[in-house]
């Protein structure tokens, strides 16, 4: 009996065992490829979309927004040449590499009282967005992955991260007053989405460092997780069929139990160089579908074709007879990555829509053998 990627997917998310493990190379609803990556993807194989070519088992598809005030400049005391301004406001400046992370420049860092929090202007979602692609994507029986926003990365963007952090201390309720603004727009952004079709809302919230939270977990239960419940709470209750993707680097342990009791489906990533898989995996594998995530940090940029397919049989292995686990990169592919330690996660591509039989498929493929029978699913070996 044939299945489609997204009955597989339900398989995983409903408790149960899949038929295969789900595999991706994106970040959930953001490319996986950085730029320099996805121009040797382009030159080595000719090929335009990672997605089709490497036979994700999920696709992407995000609502826009625009920046809710006249000129995001207005709130900056200067604009930094190059600088260019998300829907927020924040300024962003290229650090001088491609593929790395962006200098971000906080629009509210001076606000001193709740009433400036509260007049800031909130990104407004554009409505005139070509929803085409979601039913093309549904047709083939895929799931679309789509971003659903912050609470508090947003909220530091914002302020900026050593003022938020020490405000949590020192001024409790303008951190309020901010996290209220911020995730009042992620709550409208989510239920946009849902009503747009996506199947899965794809939040972003790092908490950790590599080698602890990024404040204290009392903090993060304080202000967080309490933005968090409210959110899922409207989703459910509005869209009850649609699922949730949490986005968390870091060494984030102490607040796993949080994370699986405020209800979210999915966590990405259970980051090699801070948690160890098998351990979260025993603690928390049946309450929540993890992304079994081989290192972007270590192994895709350092490592070797041999490294690469030893971690995805080591994934294999955590993710137990069951399947229950998600085949992805621990973040994005780095621009230092070899294109011989990610180029034979290639799958066949299938013909019409995706769906795939419960018998063995022979592949030569690492990610083909991924789709095998149940015994063979996320076998490395070729």
């Amino acid at each position: 009996m044939s299945i489609t990627a997204q009955q597989n997917l339900e398989l995983l998310l409903e408790g149960g065992a899949p038929r295969w493990i789900p595999f991706t190379l994106d970040a959930a609803a953001t490319p996986g490829l950085t730029p320099p990556i996805l121009r040797l993807f382009h030159e080595k194989t000719g090929a335009t979309d990672p997605a089709e070519y490497f036979c994700y088992d999920f696709r992407t598809f995000s609502l826009t927004a625009r920046f809710g005030g006249s000129d995001p400049r207005a709130h900056h005391s200067y604009a930094k040449p190059g600088m260019h301004f998300d829907e927020w406001g924040v300024g962003h400046v290229s650090s001088g590499l491609e593929g790395t992370v962006e200098k971000t420049c906080p629009p509210m860092g001076h606000a001193t009282s709740i009433a400036q929090v509260e007049a800031y202007p909130s990104p407004v979602i554009d409505t005139a967005t070509d929803l085409s692609p979601v039913a093309a994507y549904h047709a083939r029986g895929l799931p679309v992955f789509g971003y659903a926003g912050s609470v508090y990365e947003w909220s530091w963007w914002l302020r900026g991260m050593e003022t938020f952090l020490a405000d949590m201390i020192l001024e409790p309720a303008l951190v309020e007053a901010i996290l209220a603004k911020v995730a009042a727009y992620t709550q409208r952004l989510a239920l946009a989405s849902a009503r747009a079709g996506i199947d899965v809302l794809c939040f972003y919230d790092d908490a950790g460092m590599q080698t602890g939270m990024q404040m204290s977990p009392e903090l993060w239960r304080r202000f967080i997780r309490p933005r968090w419940r409210d959110i899922l709470q409207a989703v459910r209750k509005h869209a009850p069929g649609v699922r949730t993707f949490l986005h968390s680097c870091g060494a984030i342990q102490p607040i796993l139990p949080d994370i699986v009791d405020l209800g979210f489906d999915m966590l990405h990533p259970v980051q090699p160089e801070c948690m160890d898989l098998a351990e979260v995996h025993r603690a928390f594998g049946r309450h929540i579908a993890l992304c079994a995530t081989v290192s972007s940090q270590r192994i895709f940029p350092f490592g070797t074709p041999d490294d690469v397919r030893r971690e995805v049989r080591r994934l294999k292995a955590v993710c137990g007879s069951d399947r229950r686990g998600i085949l992805t990169p621990s973040n994005l592919i780095q621009p230092e990555t070899p294109w011989d330690n990610y180029r034979r996660l290639r799958r066949g591509s299938p013909r019409g829509p995706m769906t795939h039989m419960a018998a063995p498929v022979r592949s030569l493929t690492v990610a083909a053998r991924i789709r095998k029978a149940p015994s063979a699913a996320m076998d490395a070996s070729h």
